[in-house]
């Protein structure tokens, strides 16, 4: 423990400054007792750990298959409303996934129907699949950045407004003839 006496104290008591001139900025870190001036600096930690992750069997084999991906950024509507529409079409041929979104009374159908037709383009554009042996592999909704907005109220107060938006993927596959 040491005493109050026997702290040691630097020449001047007032810290000097760091110009410009002298090559660094006026906010580096200044010890009145050391003779460098440079800023302390972080150690350095490597970006990517170089263990692998240990992967399951079960995810890889699931994901083997060719996949056509369509991916709807900044969609109007709240998460909660896509999910539900989305958790009716996961699973389903691609045929009876539109019939479903058809007649389906949710704003958000429109928006999920645009994205399987997309979905299905890629799939026969970009892998040469037949639309008749699609089926909806995945399909899931992400929570994007709501946009605040203010509502001026009385007596000079403002409520915030969230107006929220999603992202919406779509994978599609091929049905195997089994």
């Amino acid at each position: 423990m040491m005493l109050r006496a026997q702290i040691p104290v630097a020449s001047s008591s007032v810290p000097h400054r760091v110009s410009a001139a002298q090559g660094l900025s006026s906010t580096a870190r200044v010890c009145p007792g050391c003779s460098s001036l440079s800023p302390r600096l972080r150690q350095a930690r490597p970006l990517v750990s170089l263990q692998a992750a240990p992967v399951a069997k079960a995810a890889t084999a699931a994901t083997t298959g060719t996949q056509a991906v369509a991916v709807s950024k900044w969609q109007k509507g709240s998460v909660h409303k896509v999910r539900r529409v989305l958790d009716t079409i996961r699973g389903r041929s691609y045929e009876e996934a539109l019939m479903i979104l058809e007649y389906s009374p949710y704003r958000a159908c429109e928006l999920i129907t645009k994205t399987l037709v997309s979905a299905a383009s890629n799939a026969k554009h970009n892998h040469g699949m037949s639309k008749v042996k699609l089926y909806v592999s995945e399909a899931f909704a992400d929570e994007a950045m709501g946009f605040k907005r203010l509502s001026f109220r009385a007596m000079g107060r403002a409520y915030k407004i969230k107006k929220p938006n999603a992202h919406l993927t779509i994978k599609v596959k091929e049905r195997s003839e089994a």
